[in-house]
């Protein structure tokens, strides 16, 4: 069995990575910017129903971080017929799951909202309902989308998923320019643009799934067979990531919440910080993904040594990275926070906050790198304990204590956040260095 891998291997994976997550950041910055323009409230709207969205989404990661994880080890292991079970199983598994939730937030979508916003102006509050809704109809996509996209990078093949990002993001741009300035349809329009890029998305990874050969291969008549032994496999490796993830966008989710209760301007202010740590922060989601397949690989191999280096390598290139990419939103603190709000008032208080970036960033990137690290290694219940414990020991009350009680408002919600973030951080990080880390059958 091959336990070591050349550096242009590593490359031909990690590149294709890289340039994903760039050209969805910069994507995301311009879809911000334009919904930013929409009106003073379409951003702060829009970003509370993608945090309820996020919330149904993480309901799936069962099913993404599940069957990824199977996948990079039993592709470390060469052993394509199991790898080819969670693929197929995972697929069927989130198309009928993803359909049935999709219906039932639909009739229940008002007083959802209602619930995400108490107390919002009539305005705002019909901007996020009807950007909820329409965006409710991307999820069957998006749950197909992070299957597939998950399980081909898991193998190793992170070339298709670049070209669908590409596409997608494409797409996206195109209809939002469409629907919002030459239609002029508002915040409907940018929702509409989401949910058609996300089905072309998904169509063009449903094909790349099906043409892969890669570490696994779909059989059709394995998608209309559910192995119930392998679906309780993936149900349990995966669980402990749904219950975290659901943990950790519940808290955004009350969070948000809180800032709708501070006004329009104090939830304006955070939407623009966090479009800029979209870019700020990019190197996240690179180091969640190459962690994964690129340890897990060795870990599937039984090479705990090689899988160490490559959890510390990719540790220290990603935190790197971070740090030099927050310097410019620093240094032209106006000019960032200027991209996404026409509002004076929402500028200037988001120039005044962009020092965050660096503590935000520092601690954000090490827990996308460390947590991916431990559970392929077979910490999944572990990282799952650590999150929730730290999402509702420290998160929420320090939130609450320094947002409300305080008074601290924006500065006391990341506060919150950055020491929520540095004990998963830690936890996760010495969890890591212990001798038994990556022996543990999952």
């Amino acid at each position: 069995m091959r336990t070591r891998y050349t550096i242009g291997e590593e490359m031909r994976f990690t590149l294709p990575v890289i340039a994903e997550s760039t050209f969805t950041a910069s994507v995301s910055l311009v879809y911000s910017a334009v919904t930013g323009k929409i009106s003073a409230g379409a951003l702060a709207a829009s970003n509370v129903a993608n945090q309820a969205m996020n919330l149904v989404f993480a309901v799936f990661a069962m099913l993404t971080t599940g069957s990824a994880i199977l996948v990079a080890r039993y592709t470390g292991k060469n052993d394509r017929e199991a790898a080819s079970r969670t693929a197929e199983n995972s697929l069927i598994m989130g198309l009928c799951s993803a359909i049935a939730l999709t219906a039932a937030l639909l009739a229940a979508s008002r007083p959802l909202m209602r619930l995400l916003m108490p107390g919002a102006e009539k305005d705002f509050f019909r901007e996020g309902t009807t950007y909820f809704r329409l965006i409710l109809l991307s999820v069957p996509a998006v749950v197909l989308s992070n299957s597939a996209a998950s399980m081909l990078r898991a193998a190793g093949n992170s070339r298709q998923v670049l070209f669908s990002n590409i596409l997608s993001n494409a797409v996206q741009l195109l209809s939002v320019w469409l629907l919002t300035s030459v239609n002029q349809l508002g915040i409907r329009g940018a929702a509409l643009a989401t949910v058609i890029c996300r089905y072309v998305g998904a169509g063009y990874l449903m094909t790349a799934l099906v043409m892969n050969q890669r570490g696994f291969s779909i059989r059709l008549k394995g998608l209309f067979h559910a192995d119930p032994g392998e679906v309780k496999h993936i149900f349990r490796v995966g669980l402990p990531a749904s219950i975290d993830q659901m943990s950790i966008q519940l808290a955004y989710v009350i969070v948000n919440s809180i800032l709708v209760s501070l006004g329009k301007t104090q939830a304006g202010v955070v939407s623009v910080l966090n479009s800029v740590l979209i870019f700020t922060g990019i190197t996240q989601g690179i180091g969640s993904v190459t962690a994964t397949t690129l340890v897990g690989h060795r870990v599937g191999a039984g090479d705990l040594e090689g899988a160490r280096r490559m959890g510390r390598k990719i540790l220290l290139l990603c935190e790197g990275t971070a740090m030099l990419l927050c310097v410019p939103a620093v240094l032209f603190p106006t000019f960032s926070a200027g991209l996404f709000s026409s509002n004076t008032d929402i500028r200037r208080l988001a120039a005044d906050f962009m020092w965050i970036m660096f503590p935000y960033c520092f601690v954000a990137v090490g827990v996308n790198v460390c947590e991916p690290v431990a559970r392929v290694g077979g910490e999944v219940r572990f990282t799952m304990t650590a999150i929730v414990l730290s999402v509702w020991l420290i998160r929420l009350p320090l939130t609450y204590l320094l947002a409300l009680k305080l008074g601290m408002g924006v500065q006391g919600i990341y506060a919150a956040n950055i020491l929520s973030l540095g004990t998963r951080f830690a936890l996760s990080f010495i969890r890591n260095s212990r001798p038994g880390w990556g022996r543990r059958e999952l």
